[in-house]
């Protein structure tokens, strides 16, 4: 496998994986309020975090497929290991676990007060196999050349500011893993119900 997609999607296909792995154990057996148990007011539940990572990846679909096809067409193709710059590096390093700096998720991304475990788990391995499936088609693309749209920008500066195919995809996975690690510690929350 990691011969005909390079070692850069081989990697993240894995890492996906691992954060649909990682959902599937912290969803196991709760009932409807342990997962929408919240610490505090301010705070997410488990099933707020896996919401959010529903809400957040599912609109990062079409632009990532968007991308592809454009890469596709312009004939953007290459082979890794691919770098990227200093400012996708540093937004990617800003959400890997553990937080270090915590930010006000944007009002599209705010996730409803209650979710069901079954369904927002089925939604999130999906929308994850949608992932993965993408990654796949991107095999012998440019990683960088290739750029994308990203969602979560002002209105105004989506069109203009755009991210490497590959960060934006490093970016989803660790996004995923930043709200993972949010979960986890929601359920080993001393005064979490058991």
């Amino acid at each position: 496998m990691t011969s005909a997609l390079g070692n850069d999607l081989a990697v993240l296909i894995t890492e996906i994986e691992a954060n649909v792995s990682h959902a599937e154990s912290l969803a196991q057996g709760l009932s409807h309020q342990q997962f929408n148990w919240r610490p505090a007011p301010a705070s997410w539940s488990i099933g707020q975090c896996l919401a959010h990572l529903n809400t957040v990846d599912q609109l990062d679909l079409a632009p990532l497929r968007a991308a592809i096809d454009a890469g596709r067409v312009r004939r953007l193709t290459g082979t890794g290991p691919f770098t990227y710059g200093f400012l996708s590096r540093k937004v990617i390093a800003s959400m890997e676990p553990p937080v270090k700096r915590k930010f006000t998720a944007p009002n599209d991304y705010v996730p409803p007060a209650e979710s069901e475990p079954q369904a927002a788990l089925a939604e999130y391995r999906r929308i994850c196999a949608e992932l993965r499936k993408l990654a796949r088609s991107a095999a012998g693309l440019h990683l960088v050349r290739v750029k994308t749209r990203m969602h979560a920008l002002p209105a105004f500066l989506r069109p203009v500011v755009r991210m490497p195919l590959g960060a934006r995809f490093e970016l989803i996975a660790a996004h995923d893993r930043r709200h993972l690690w949010q979960a986890e510690l929601v359920r080993s929350h001393p005064e979490f119900p058991r």
